[in-house]
């Protein structure tokens, strides 16, 4: 019966040490228990909550920029301000008083965040304050730009421009959560560039360009040639920001240029006499003269296209050859006016070598020096003037009412004849060597006189 009486006293002192710390710990954190990393075992709520505060007073926000610089943010700096909430007091009743003896062989630990109150107009006022905000440079988009020898693509720079609207929404996300750091550039804060070396524009850009420069036109004029090359082609595209196009206008003055290089009608040029060796002939009818026009129209259709060609420009007047005697070729007509003398070459061999009269020097009928060409060639023709209608057998026309004929009525040619007993302005020819020429003369031929 005393053994009995004795158990009953340790039971009711057990009961009576589980009721009291059941009391106790209704009220008050389990042994072991951590808020926020720190110990909170046997706090009350009130405690923990300002416990909590406490925490939250040294909290601070490092901002790590790109260059690797930190800027630290302290929360009353910021417009944050901390308050008491009921999360203390919903944690503690997880914890409920009859349970306390888990205590012992369990830990409790928690995260409990106070309230949070960002004032956003100091935030955004104190955000626009920092330095790195104000003293960032703006990112530079990539570009293309046209050099003499293509185009180069400059790759877009990143800046260190803070979008302060961006900042501030992360900055208050992470005050909310209480983070420690926050890494500006993997969270986006910085301006980004519009366009970068893999923008559809670019490289679409890119395509236009390298398709135009691609091109090579190669303008032939005899042996010798005119490369419309890649740098060239440079000079002819107009780059606008991130359009392109063709400058119709630049393709119009090289092509120009290109005519005043390589035209001879109506220029002079040099030419090898038979007397008197190379010498200046004065320009007439007779020549290469490139279709200037046209010739701008084809050009930027090869440029759209990209191609690769070897031709000839489009003329207007064409003449017998390039750099051959000059562009006069080896089949022509030489009229020495001073030396009243004409040799006619057929593809380099003399055929006639002939004395001549021209026009009448005392009567101002003077024979036009010039180069001309071979109009056409008749037989039985008649020459009419103000006062005058002659017959002649062979009549070979070059330059207007002018032209090379028989003079059968003279009984001699060459010498100063011309001077007082000269033509109308025509070439006089013996029958004979008139003949020879109407036989093997052609229409087109080049016709070369000088004085």
């Amino acid at each position: 019966m005393r053994r009995v009486r004795w158990y009953l006293w340790i039971l009711a002192g057990v009961l009576l040490i589980y009721i009291g710390g059941s009391v106790y710990f209704m009220d008050h954190f389990f042994l072991g228990t951590t808020i926020n990393g720190e110990d909170a075992q046997f706090l009350t709520v009130s405690q923990a909550d300002n416990l909590i505060l406490k925490q939250a007073q040294s909290y601070q926000l490092t901002l790590q920029e790109r260059n690797g610089d930190t800027v630290i943010l302290h929360p009353e700096k910021i417009g944050v301000s901390f308050y008491k909430t009921d999360a203390a007091w919903h944690m503690k009743r997880r914890q409920s008083g009859f349970y306390w003896p888990k205590m012992f062989w369990e830990k409790d630990s928690y995260q409990i965040s106070p309230g949070i109150q960002i004032d956003d107009e100091i935030l955004g006022e104190a955000l626009r304050g920092l330095e790195c905000v104000q003293t960032g440079e703006r990112p530079i988009n990539a570009w293309i730009e046209l050099t003499e020898d293509g185009y180069g693509v400059h790759k877009e720079e990143p800046g260190s421009c803070i979008d302060v609207n961006l900042l501030a929404d992360q900055v208050e996300a992470a005050v909310l959560n209480m983070q420690a750091s926050l890494n500006l550039d993997t969270q986006g804060c910085y301006m980004a560039p519009g366009v970068t070396e893999d923008s559809e524009k670019i490289v679409a850009l890119r395509e236009t360009l390298d398709h135009w420069l691609g091109t090579q036109v190669t303008y032939e004029f005899g042996p010798e040639t005119e490369v419309i090359d890649r740098e060239t082609v440079a000079s002819f595209i107009d780059l606008h920001s991130y359009d392109a196009s063709l400058d119709q206008e630049a393709i119009a003055a090289w092509v120009a240029q290109l005519a005043e290089k390589r035209d001879t009608y109506k220029r002079p040029r040099n030419f090898k006499s038979t007397l008197r060796g190379t010498i200046t002939v004065k320009g007439g009818n007779y020549g290469w003269e490139i279709d200037q026009e046209t010739e701008s129209a084809l050009l930027l259709q090869h440029l759209e296209n990209g191609d690769v060609v070897q031709k000839e420009p489009a003329y207007l007047h064409t003449g017998n050859a390039w750099s051959n005697n000059y562009d006069i070729g080896d089949t022509y007509i030489e009229v020495d006016l001073s030396a009243q003398h004409m040799w006619f070459y057929k593809e380099g061999e003399l055929v006639i070598d002939t004395d001549v009269v021209t026009g009448n020097m005392s009567r101002g009928w003077r024979t036009p020096e010039m180069v001309s060409d071979v109009k056409y060639k008749a037989r039985n023709a008649v020459l009419r003037g103000v006062d005058y209608a002659t017959p002649v057998k062979y009549w070979v026309p070059f330059y207007r009412g002018y032209g090379i004929h028989d003079a059968n009525w003279r009984g001699s040619f060459g010498g100063a004849i011309y001077q007082t007993s000269g033509s109308h302005g025509c070439v006089n020819t013996p029958t004979a060597a008139m003949k020879v020429l109407y036989e093997n003369v052609e229409k087109g031929t080049p016709v070369v006189l000088y004085y």
